[in-house]
This record gives structure tokens, C-alpha cells and sequence, in this order.
């Protein structure tokens, strides 16, 4: 069970983000994250569910699984929680998954699934793939794969890429009803159902499903470092607009008010650490002194926050086979049953028992930095039901 002087921690933390932004992580890692995708109001009060599930992304994960050496497998997932709210993959929707082969934050290589009804009952999806500027421009790009939503088998394309779409369960995991009890209960005094955050664990994402797209791809045909984010995109039967984006989990969420979410989300990640006069990297700054303040070792210097921020802001999920950018485990790549909450919930309050960032020279933000006072995770684990072999993502509920 957590100390007092850790739900304080947290609870003080979540006032400060009730003001002018979404709750922290209630949102989940970016599910509803931003008002246009219509789980977050433009006064920050949360949604009940999204109005626009199908442009929404909840995750993006990439890794190596065992059962597949050899390949890198790439997913992301949209539309939380269908088996409650329902719905599909919008046949109007560009969803992109953007990889960086050379550490600009640019994309080298765009994959782009779209789909239409063909009156089989199943989408029709299409895998197309973009290189070099036409991955920038999504222009001219050629088929890969293609199948339809929640075949029985995978789709094996060119190049020997596959690829499967359809609905999964939500591989994310997280104590919300704990959490929102918890803030609840210290900035009204009254808790939501009686529980607080670490006093009886509970994944609300148990029984959840979502719509996933889950690539894998032969490491023959990407360098041993890549970035990685995805992007949906909507036509209005005009243009394209932009909708959502993502790379690392709840970035977004956490760092923006709501007055800066839909900018971020079109922020392409080169521009991010700069757009806007660098609002983004200070809304990040920010957070993290903040937060930090609320440990009993005080807040993190401006070198640390600053060092920090560098590391979440451009939103790109860095991922090396070999490690070469001696990142630890829960930073590099993100696989299904990696914790991000409980690593985000340690970075940002000012704790760092793993000794997350032990080599990186910053005074007192290594083994320094034992958690005295910050929240150390929500109690919850990974999920029992990822598959060892693709499409790696739970059946669904």
C-alpha cells in the first residue's frame, strides 16, 4: 500500500493538471488525448468516450518478439474500448506508422493502411508503402499487403512484410479506477468506489478491446536504430487533415494543457522541440520541476529537466536491436508487457530506483534520486493474454 506522502505526491500533482488540461494518464497512455479527437473538451474535462475512436491512437509498440527472430514487429492501436462504445476503422482514415532510419525525426518510410467496405461483412485493408520524400508527401507509394480485418491468417506481402488488422485486446495496462479514486479522494475528500491507488490493484483495461494494426518486418530492411511514431489523417471529402499522433506513451497526455494538444498532435517531430516558440519542450520543462518539487529531494535542476526533455521531446519511440544507444529496457523500443506507467510515474515525480538515467552525468539524477516521496507505479502488471507468435496481441473479449 502507498504512503500518504506518496498519494499526497500524486494528488497534488493531478490538481495542478485538472487546470486548463486533462487529467494526468486518465486519458490512459494516449487514449482521448487531444479536444479534436473528442476526448477532451476545450475546458479539459474528460469525455466519456471519443467522438472520432476510429482517428484516435491508443499505443504504439515496437519490438522483437522471441518466437519471430530476426524481424521487427510494429503495432498500433486505435479506438478504445469498441466492445463498450463500438466501432470500426473509418474508411476515410490514413493510418501511418512513420519510421526514421537515420535519427533526423524525419520518416524514411511510411506504412499506410487504409480501408474500405466491400460488403464482405470485414474491411478490406490495404498496406501501401512510401519511401524516402514519399514518405513525407504520401505520394507514390505501392501496395505491400492487403487482406481483410480480422482474418484468420496474416497477410504476407512483398518483401516478405506482414501484416493483420482487426480487433484485439487492449494490450495497455493501468490501475484508472485506483488512480481517479485516489486524486479524487485528495482534492475532494471523497474517493470514487473506496479505493485508492496501490490499496487493491485493478487493470480497468482487462477486458478492454481495440482495433490494432500489427506489422513485422524483416531486419534485413531496416538499419539496426529506427524511430518510430504513428499519425492518422481524415479526408472530408476535400483534403487530408491531420488527427492524431504518437510516439512514446502520454506525452501528449501529461505534458500539454488542452490548449496545446491539437497543435501537438500536428507538430511534425523535427519541428517539436522549436514549434511554437518551443512551448512544447517548456510545457515538458515545466512538468517535470513541477512534479519533481513534490519529492522529498526536491525538484530537478533546470539541466536535469531540461536533459529530460530532450529525451521525451521530439515524440519518437527510439528502438535499437543491438541497443547501441545503451538506452535502458523500458525506453528502448516498447514492447506489450513493458510498464510505462509505473516508468512514467517514476520519471516525472521525481524517483528513479531503477536508475533510469544513471550514465548520463547529471548530478543527483541517478542512484541520487531513490524516490524518497514519488510515486512509484499503479500496482498493476503486464496482461496474461499476449500471443508469443504474430499478431503478438490478445484475442479479443
Amino acid at each position: 500500500m502507498r504512503t500518504l506522502s506518496k498519494l499526497a505526491t500524486l494528488g497534488a500533482a493531478m490538481t495542478v493538471l485538472t487546470i486548463g488540461a486533462a487529467p494526468l494518464l486518465t486519458a490512459a497512455a494516449d487514449h482521448l488525448d487531444a479536444p479534436a479527437l473528442g476526448g477532451a473538451t476545450a475546458a479539459g474535462e474528460i469525455a466519456p468516450h471519443s467522438e472520432h475512436g476510429d482517428r484516435d491512437i491508443n499505443d504504439v509498440y515496437v519490438f522483437e518478439a522471441a518466437a519471430d527472430p530476426g524481424r521487427t514487429a510494429i503495432a498500433m492501436t486505435v479506438n478504445p474500448a469498441i466492445n463498450l462504445f463500438g466501432g470500426d476503422f473509418g474508411t476515410n482514415v490514413r493510418y501511418v506508422i512513420n519510421i526514421d532510419t537515420n535519427g533526423d525525426n524525419v520518416q524514411d518510410l511510411a506504412y499506410v493502411s487504409t480501408f474500405a467496405d466491400d460488403g464482405s461483412g470485414d474491411l478490406k485493408y490495404k498496406l501501401s508503402l512510401y519511401e524516402g520524400a514519399r514518405a513525407r508527401s504520401l505520394n507514390g507509394g505501392r501496395t505491400v499487403a492487403q487482406g481483410h480485418t480480422n482474418d484468420g491468417v496474416k497477410a504476407v506481402g512483398q518483401n516478405d512484410v506482414w501484416a493483420w488488422a482487426g480487433v484485439r485486446s487492449d494490450p495497455f495496462f493501468f490501475d484508472l479506477t485506483g488512480f481517479i479514486g485516489t486524486t479524487t479522494f485528495l482534492t475532494t475528500g471523497t474517493a470514487v468506489g473506496g479505493d485508492a491507488l496501490g490499496s487493491d490493484p485493478t487493470d480497468f483495461f482487462t477486458n478492454l478491446n481495440t482495433n490494432a494494426i500489427v506489422l513485422s518486418i524483416p531486419n534485413s530492411q531496416l538499419p539496426d536504430t529506427i524511430g518510430v511514431w504513428a499519425t492518422t489523417s481524415w479526408y472530408d471529402g476535400t483534403s487530408w487533415n491531420k488527427a492524431d499522433q504518437m510516439g512514446r506513451p502520454a506525452i501528449n497526455t501529461v505534458f500539454n494543457p488542452s490548449a496545446d494538444k491539437n497543435a501537438f498532435n500536428a507538430a511534425a517531430p523535427s519541428a517539436q522541440a522549436t514549434a511554437m516558440g518551443g512551448v512544447f519542450r517548456t510545457n515538458v520543462i515545466n512538468g517535470l520541476t513541477f512534479f519533481s518539487s513534490l519529492d522529498s529531494e526536491g525538484s530537478y535542476s533546470a539541466d536535469q529537466a531540461g536533459f529530460l526533455a530532450s529525451v521525451l521531446i521530439p515524440d519518437v519511440l527510439v528502438y535499437s536491436r543491438t541497443n547501441a544507444l545503451g538506452l535502458p529496457a523500458p525506453l528502448n523500443g516498447r514492447a506489450l508487457a513493458d510498464d510505462v506507467i509505473d516508468v512514467e510515474l517514476i520519471v516525472t515525480t521525481g524517483g528513479d530506483p531503477l536508475n533510469l538515467f544513471g550514465a548520463d552525468g547529471l548530478t543527483g539524477l541517478g542512484p541520487d534520486r531513490d524516490g524518497s516521496g514519488a510515486v512509484n507505479g499503479d500496482g498493476v502488471g503486464p496482461h496474461t493474454d499476449y500471443l508469443a507468435s504474430f499478431p503478438y496481441l490478445g484475442v479479443p473479449h
